[in-house]
């Protein structure tokens, strides 16, 4: 009898401290402070109002840059972009802060004209030697149209030829210095025989209202054994006001 008393007991204290305890709620994470909109990508030019998301409506933010000369921003969050490079900018409160990286780049969009020379021509298998007479340290007219969303350009290439043109569509990118690469191909004729240019390569930096850069390309032709291989330099390339 003794021994079915403790046992009662020990069950009760167990089914009164299951019952009986309080439950705790795990504490909520409050949400980060960010800045608004996210864009993190802006052409030399132009300006952007930023604001706060997630933070206390009653903090004062501080707006700041790391490098005023590539990028401003007062004290209402409203960032003009100065010249290319790549910046952060912090929102800080008086309990939060956040920030967000800027990269500037320079203005592509638009119509570029100028010439491109040809400053090394190798023909590979022999059919391309006349081409490269002709082609080698001549001066070439150029054209490139482009249109810019954020890092990535787009548009349309044409290069003037010994005895014809090449025009095709190109698209590319512009990398963390604000310099483009491009991919594309061209398509014409050149002397009466068709022409297919691959660009191989391709480097050019926009400095305002100016283009400088060289590109290379392997050229071909259904009617020519071999291929020739071009680097060119951009010359006087000037952006159409």
């Amino acid at each position: 009898m003794k021994r079915f008393t403790l046992s009662c007991v020990v069950v009760a204290c167990v089914w009164v401290g299951a019952c009986g305890g309080s439950s705790t709620t795990a504490p909520t994470t409050p949400t980060a402070m960010s800045i608004t909109p996210t864009t993190s990508v802006l052409v030399i030019g132009q300006s952007q109002p930023y604001s706060t998301a997630n933070g206390p409506s009653t903090d004062v933010i501080t707006w700041s840059s790391t490098d005023p000369n590539v990028l401003t921003i007062d004290s209402t969050g409203n960032a003009t972009a100065i010249a290319k490079g790549v910046v952060t900018i912090t929102a800080a409160g008086t309990t939060q802060s956040a920030t967000l990286q800027v990269q500037v780049v320079p203005i592509y969009q638009g119509t570029w004209t100028g010439s491109t020379t040809t400053v090394a021509c190798t023909s590979i298998g022999g059919g391309f030697t006349s081409y490269c007479t002709q082609s080698l340290g001549s001066d070439q007219a150029f054209g490139l149209t482009l249109s810019q969303s954020g890092l990535s350009v787009s548009g349309a290439l044409t290069k003037a030829e010994p005895g014809g043109v090449l025009s095709g569509g190109v698209n590319g990118s512009i990398g963390p210095g604000g310099d483009i690469t491009l991919t594309g191909t061209l398509t014409g004729v050149s002397s009466g025989a068709n022409i297919t240019g691959t660009l191989i390569s391709w480097n050019s930096l926009a400095t305002g209202t100016t283009m400088t850069g060289v590109w290379a390309a392997n050229v071909t032709s259904p009617q020519i054994l071999g291929i020739a291989t071009l680097q060119l330099s951009l010359t006087g390339v000037t952006l159409a006001q």
